[in-house]
């Protein structure tokens, strides 16, 4: 996308955003760079901090266009990877547990 238009979009997607954070979620936002947008939060138990909302046209390389649908399937792929990991973790975790507890109680006997 040539910069002119990739500038305008992101401005309008910029208005638009700040537009519903502010009159649908009762946020003070505020520009902090040309696609960078903050509003203060408050978590359930008081404590206050900042979100940040970056809205960009990303451009492909010099040879290639920018895939976003591609990029999507990577981080879905990252995502089940990450998942299916932290599941396999988890199983072998329980039957060092398990063992753990049957050595515990055959020692203890």
């Amino acid at each position: 996308m040539k910069k002119k238009n990739a500038d305008l979009m992101r401005e309008i997607f910029i208005k638009t955003a700040m537009n519903w954070f502010t009159t649908y979620m009762d946020q003070d936002c505020g520009l902090i760079a040309s696609g960078t947008f903050n509003f203060p939060i408050v978590a359930d138990d008081g404590e206050e901090g900042w979100i940040e909302i970056c809205v960009k046209v990303p451009k492909g390389t010099k040879d290639e266009e920018y895939d976003g649908y591609a990029r999507r399937d990577d981080y879905r792929l990252k995502c089940e990877e990450r998942k299916a990991k932290a599941k396999a973790q988890a199983e072998a975790k329980a039957k060092k547990m398990a063992r753990d507890k049957a050595r515990r109680e055959k020692e203890s006997e």
